[in-house]
């Protein structure tokens, strides 16, 4: 059964990219999806790794975001 973690993290007023480091530690390929609360904003991923992923935002507005991480099994 794969690895999934989820969670929501806020975009501050003014802020554009922010880093979400991970609960977990993961070997395998992961998923990212994260998904504005109440909003339409457009979310970008721009770096994914196993331990943290960066996610951008076209506007300044603040912005609750919920997240899903999904480890691949190989």
């Amino acid at each position: 059964m794969p690895n999934i973690e989820n969670n929501k993290f806020t975009f501050e007023y003014g802020a554009y990219e922010k880093t979400i480091n991970l609960s977990k530690n993961y070997s395998n390929r992961i998923t990212v999806k994260v998904t504005p609360i109440n909003e339409n904003i457009n979310l970008y991923l721009t770096d994914v790794q196993n331990n943290y992923f960066t996610v951008a935002k076209n506007s300044i507005e603040e912005l609750d975001v919920n997240y899903v991480v999904i480890e691949s099994d190989s």
